[in-house]
């Protein structure tokens, strides 16, 4: 399902939709915001781990039960597995294409690629964007909330935002939802017959909500590559304890945000050890606190994935190292 907000293009407005995010996260509801950077399946710890042992075997074929069996030997069920079941999605399609046949293992290889490729586009739980990110998308069920519809952005006409609630309602291919404030909304009001009265509408009476939790003002932020030091680790030998740390750590790990006297910012694990760092390119949320930060995601690179330019900065002794993409959520105060 998704929800579709009446943000204008500005990318402040995406922060319409924090209530929503933080309602589905206190109530453990699968959640993903449209605007966050979901990219590197291919350098995903779990991918590479699941690489790794296909490129170890004696065999240059690979056939889905295989997979399956190791596969079964890795996390399921727990918070940290994720990425696991990420992967045993994709297995699952391969065999709509592959059967139990033995193929080359290259062949693999490629779809898995492929298939990686389209998964950044793919939907996790509850989806929540704007009308403008929505266009060319379509979905099952649709829920378009109220808001300020009627206001036109900066250098558009007057029916813009009509259109744009079109564009919205028609990205449903099964039920749509369209929210109402009491205040009323004009173009469903306009609608023949009105909400209330035409067969076409099954209304649902508006009841009395309760307060809402101060949980719901919360933030939840998941950090672009851009905003990341990628290769912080690689600048440490692979006997460094920043090395252990990273591999103790797992989707799910509670870290710290910290920052240095020199104003860096630094990513810890819960015995102080620093697991990476951000980026200048990283803004912390003003008028607002960390309250909790924990792993997204880890990757893993290696000295090819550095550009040129930087690869003077990374230990030569490292032919690969782990990086956290951090998810950091805030709440109001300084």
């Amino acid at each position: 399902m998704s929800m579709i907000a009446p943000a204008r293009k500005a990318p402040g407005n995406w922060r319409s939709l924090d209530p929503l995010r933080s309602y589905c996260e206190l109530r453990g509801m699968p959640v993903q915001q449209a605007d966050e950077d979901r990219s590197g399946f291919w350098t995903l710890r779990e991918t590479q781990a699941m690489i790794g042992w296909l490129r170890t075997r004696d065999s240059a074929l690979i056939d889905v039960p295989t997979i399956r069996q190791w596969l079964a030997l890795q996390p399921e069920g727990r918070p940290d597995a994720h990425w696991w079941s990420y992967l045993r999605e994709a297995v699952a399609e391969y065999a709509l294409d592959a059967g139990d046949a033995e193929l080359p293992l290259d062949h693999f290889l490629d779809w898995l690629a492929e298939w990686g490729r389209e998964a950044r586009r793919r939907q996790t739980g509850l989806l929540l964007l704007t009308a403008h990110r929505a266009k060319g998308l379509e979905f099952d069920h649709v829920a378009v909330l109220d808001g300020d519809w009627l206001r036109s952005g900066a250098n558009e006409d007057a029916d813009a935002t009509r259109r744009l609630y079109y564009v919205a309602m028609t990205r449903a291919r099964k039920t749509l939802a369209l929210a109402r404030f009491d205040r009323g909304q004009a173009w469903l009001d306009a609608l023949p017959g009105g909400p209330s009265d035409s067969p076409a509408f099954l209304r649902r009476r508006a009841t009395p909500l309760p307060t809402p939790p101060p949980e719901l003002a919360r933030r939840h932020r998941r950090l672009g590559w851009r905003q990341i030091d990628l290769d912080f680790a690689a600048r440490h030998p692979p006997g460094h304890a920043i090395h252990r740390a990273l591999a103790a750590l797992t989707a799910g790990s509670r870290i710290a945000l910290r920052q240095t006297s020199a104003g860096a910012w630094r990513l810890c694990d819960a015995q102080g050890v620093d697991v990476g760092a951000l980026s200048q390119h990283f803004e912390p949320e003003t008028h607002m606190h960390g309250i909790e930060a924990r792993v997204a995601a880890i990757h893993v690179r290696r000295p090819r994935d550095v550009a040129e330019a930087y690869r003077s900065r990374i230990s030569a002794q490292c032919e690969s190292w782990e990086m956290v993409v951090p998810e950091l959520v805030y709440a109001p105060g300084s």
